[in-house]
C-alpha cells in the first residue's frame, strides 16, 4: 500500500500537488478585489486609480455594473468565495472529498463564461479599458486553467461537454437578465441631469451613434431631463442639423458645458466636475 501511494504521488504533476493551494490564493485575491468593487458601488465612491473621465470609471458605472439589482462585483465575490471554500475544506468531510472537483469545475465554468461576456462588453460595446475588470478576468482564467490541469479528469469528453453546457446556460441567463433589467437612475444621474438643464449644458449626438447610446445609458431614465440636440435627424451621411453646424460639432457625442467643449463619452463624475455640480449632492 505504501509503495502504491508513493508511486501515485510520483505520477502527480507539480500543479496537481499544489492545485488547491493555487486555487485558494487566486480565489482569495479575487474575493478581495470584488469585495472592494462591490463596496465602492454600494457607497457610490469612485474606485482608486479611476480618472473619472473614461476607462474603468465608465465601465464600473455602466448599466452592466448591476445584476438583478445588486452590484455585478458582488456576484463575482460570491463566485470567488465559493471557489475558496471548495479549495480549503478538508478531505475529512466525505461529501466534500467526493464532490470537490466536480463542484469546482461547474462553478469555475460558469464564472469563466460570465467573465467572457464581461470581456465582450468591455472590448466591443463600451470600448474602454478597465484595470479592475481585466484583473478579475485574468484571475478567473487562472482558476479555469488550474481546475482543468490540476486534477486528474478521467473522461475529457464529458468535461468538454459539461463546459459547453454550463457556459451556454450561463450566457443565456446573463444576457437574458441584462436584456430585461432596467435599473432606476442613480441619485447622481437625477441630480446631474437637473443641474445640466439648469445651466444649459447640452449634449450633441446622433441616434445611430453607439457612443451616444453609451452616454445616454449612463444617465438611464434621467437622460430625458438632459438638454440634447439631435445632429443627424435624417440618418448617417446626410447634412447635420444647422444648430450643430453653428455650434462647431464635428464628432458625437459632444458636450458644451459653460462654454467649453468636451468630446467623447464622459462619466457622470466627469460631467459633474465640468459643470460644477457637487458630487456630494448626488450621493
Amino acid at each position: 500500500m505504501a509503495s502504491y501511494l508513493k508511486l501515485k504521488a510520483q505520477e502527480e504533476t507539480w500543479l496537481q500537488r499544489h492545485s488547491r493551494l493555487i486555487l485558494a490564493i487566486l480565489a482569495g485575491l479575487g474575493s478581495l478585489l470584488t469585495a472592494y468593487l462591490a463596496y465602492t458601488k454600494l457607497t457610490e465612491q469612485p474606485a482608486a486609480f479611476c480618472t473619472g473621465d473614461g476607462g474603468c470609471d465608465l465601465v464600473l458605472s455602466s448599466r452592466w455594473a448591476e445584476f438583478l439589482g445588486i452590484p455585478t462585483a458582488a456576484v463575482g465575490l460570491l463566485g470567488f468565495l465559493g471557489v475558496l471554500a471548495l479549495a480549503v475544506l478538508p478531505d475529512g468531510i466525505p461529501l466534500v472529498k467526493r464532490w470537490r472537483w466536480p463542484a469546482l469545475f461547474g462553478l469555475v465554468s460558469a464564472m469563466t463564461a460570465f467573465e467572457m461576456y464581461m470581456l465582450y462588453l468591455m472590448v466591443a460595446v463600451l470600448r474602454q479599458f478597465c484595470l479592475y475588470c481585466t484583473t478579475a478576468i485574468i484571475l478567473v482564467a487562472g482558476l479555469g486553467l488550474v481546475t482543468v490541469l490540476g486534477h486528474r479528469w478521467l473522461d475529457w469528453g464529458k468535461l468538454v461537454f459539461g463546459y459547453i453546457l454550463i457556459g451556454f446556460l450561463t450566457l443565456v441567463t446573463t444576457i437574458g437578465v441584462y436584456a430585461n433589467q432596467v435599473p432606476p437612475p442613480s441619485p447622481l444621474a437625477v441630480g446631474l441631469a437637473a443641474h445640466l438643464r439648469q445651466i444649459g449644458g447640452t449634449m450633441y449626438g446622433a441616434y445611430w451613434c453607439p457612443h451616444c447610446q453609451d452616454q445616454k445609458e449612463l444617465f438611464g431614465a434621467a437622460f430625458a431631463q438632459v438638454p440634447y440636440v439631435e445632429c443627424s435627424p435624417n440618418g448617417p451621411g446626410t447634412p447635420q442639423a444647422q444648430e450643430c453646424t453653428e455650434a462647431g460639432i464635428t464628432s458625437y457625442p459632444t458636450w458644451i458645458i459653460n462654454g467649453r467643449i468636451y468630446t467623447g463619452v464622459r462619466s457622470l463624475e466627469a460631467l459633474a466636475v465640468a459643470s460644477g455640480y457637487p458630487l456630494e449632492e448626488g450621493r
